[in-house]
């Protein structure tokens, strides 16, 4: 077991990895081809945020199976307990930042899901 997040190997199979601090591309719905943050896990949804229309305080809510994961923030373990404690429009600005930063280290792999290539 993961004695910082709480969950097992099979755990994290069993829901495709998904966890707080995962970057997802949604794959269904009006918001295909978005990309938010795992802000926080419920039993078959995820709770997503973008730091543009989705902010901690109004998240997105989306069943796991819609998205696909692309990978795992690269912030400090208590990132989002730091972003609680910030004002919206500097948590907005520090999640947008988050997902640039990662955006930039797998652009490959990004433009390949938006290129219709699912194997990337």
């Amino acid at each position: 077991m993961n004695q910082e997040t709480g969950h097992s190997f099979f755990d994290a199979m069993k829901d495709k990895g998904i966890i707080a601090g995962t970057v997802v591309l949604s794959k269904r719905g009006h918001d295909e081809g978005r990309i938010y943050v795992v802000a926080a896990e419920h039993e078959s949804f995820l709770s997503l945020i973008d730091g543009d229309k989705r902010t901690l305080e109004a998240p997105k809510r989306k069943r796991r199976k819609h998205v696909c994961p692309l990978g795992q923030i690269e912030q400090p373990r208590d990132w989002f307990a730091a972003l609680k404690e910030l004002p919206v429009p500097q948590q907005s600005s520090e999640i947008r930042k988050g997902i640039r930063s990662f955006l930039d280290g797998h652009s490959e792999t990004c433009d390949k899901w938006k290129r219709g290539d699912k194997n990337a």
